[in-house]
């Protein structure tokens, strides 16, 4: 088996990386949580009691990773750290406490990256404000998905849409080319190298049908730009023909990415939200056919579901919110259409979704709770469909779901 390879959104996990909230997220004030990209500030607490139950449940299914963990392997190498620092500083003004970084052990300079760089005590920005930061601390990073992708063997380095996020790229970034269990055979988009106004793309916007065919969005933080080049860069990668949908997302807060409104949940079924996706309203989903020479065809589709059945995926659409005007909205907003998949028909969700769920059980979903699981009384082997629910409304007041806060990088195939 590769050491990673991501051919379905679906296939049985392998292995995942997590990052465990940690102190970055108490750095960040009021005033300052809309720019880190958050509806509210959140209480660490709260979420770490949350989160465990994910993490914790995960633990059970497959090989869980701790992002800092393989950061700090990368650069327990004295020329890694070099090099990781030497690409941070021609973005952030790291370079006066560069020997005081390189003299960090591995672990504590991972945190460090992730938890702020305080600014210098000489500099200008510290006189000015003693809790200045060369580098500011990554609240999003627990965010996982957007960061980066693997497809097939291959990975996708995000290039991200807000500045604020574009480190966590270059870590992603750095552990698949330099951890030796985690190295990617190549890179289909090296976003930190070829961000611009014009192009950017993150991962909440990627969804995997196969190793020939993908579903992106059109989003506030994903270009058709960076789209075409995705596009093209795959077909030559896996020297065959490649299909792409591509879906006009609306550019709001609520439908931030693709799979806040749109995810796979089994062989021949997807969670959708209905205003979006499947309404007399929805919103335009184009084809794209790439070819290893480069070129491109466009087609416009009826609907993405029409588009997917042509292209052989006949998906069923299972109704976040459970269709109802009202509730599909709230729990839309509540990361209610944002599940994550970890064997076919099987997926873990927030326990606070209850319409959601109660769309899921229609179609064939046991509804269990994860703590059954962690604490050994129910196995997800006694299951066909089923619906795993935690608690996360702290969680999802941070802006993402259980597919957000996750990035896979082995499964099985279908």
């Amino acid at each position: 088996m590769n050491q990673l390879v991501i051919n379905s959104e679906i296939g049985r996990l392998r292995k995942v990386i997590l990052h465990t909230p940690g102190l970055e997220i108490e750095s960040m004030t009021p005033r300052e949580a809309e720019k880190d990209l958050y509806n509210d500030i959140i209480p660490l607490q709260a979420v770490l009691g949350e989160y465990t139950q994910l993490k914790e449940f995960l633990s059970t299914v497959s090989d869980v990773h701790e992002l800092v963990d393989l950061l700090a392997d990368c650069l327990a190498d004295a020329g890694n750290k070099f090099e990781f620092l030497s690409s941070l500083s021609s973005c952030f003004p790291i370079h006066a406490t560069m020997m005081e970084l390189m003299a960090l052990p591995s672990t504590q300079l991972a945190r460090r990256i992730i938890e702020g760089v305080a600014a210098p005590a000489q500099s200008f920005a510290h006189f000015l404000d003693e809790h200045s930061y060369a580098s500011r601390p990554l609240p999003n990073t627990y965010f996982m998905r957007d960061s980066a992708a693997v497809i097939g063997a291959s990975a996708l380095a995000a290039a991200t849409a807000y500045d604020v996020r574009m480190l966590e790229a270059y870590i992603t970034r750095f552990i698949f080319s330099h951890h030796p269990e985690f190295m990617a055979e190549n890179f289909l988009f090296d976003g930190p190298t070829e961000r611009n106004r014009y192009i950017t793309i993150e991962g909440g916007d990627i969804i995997v049908l196969s190793s020939r065919a993908l579903v992106l969005g059109i989003s506030e933080r994903t270009t058709p730009f960076a789209i075409e080049r995705v596009a093209r860069s795959m077909a030559r990668t896996v020297q065959d023909d490649v299909v792409i949908f591509a879906v006009d997302i609306p550019k709001t807060r609520a439908t931030i990415h693709l799979d806040m409104v749109f995810t796979m949940i089994d062989r021949d079924c997807a969670l959708v939200y209905d205003p979006v996706i499947t309404s007399k309203d929805r919103v335009r989903a184009y084809r794209i056919d790439s070819s290893p020479n480069g070129n491109l065809h466009y087609s416009e589709c009826d609907s993405l579901l029409d588009g997917l059945k042509g292209a052989g995926f006949d998906v069923e659409p299972v109704f976040c919110g459970n269709k109802h005007s009202i509730y599909q909205e709230r729990e839309q907003w509540l990361s209610g259409a944002n599940s994550f998949a970890f064997a076919p028909g099987k997926i873990i969700m927030y326990s606070c979704n209850t319409y959601t769920m109660e769309a899921l059980a229609n179609a064939g979903f046991a509804i269990k709770h994860s703590l059954d699981f962690i604490q050994g009384k129910d196995s997800i082997d006694n299951y066909g469909r089923l619906a795993v629910a935690f608690d996360g409304i702290e969680l999802a007041r941070g802006g993402g779901g259980p597919r957000c806060m996750t990035l896979p990088v082995a499964r099985d195939e279908l």
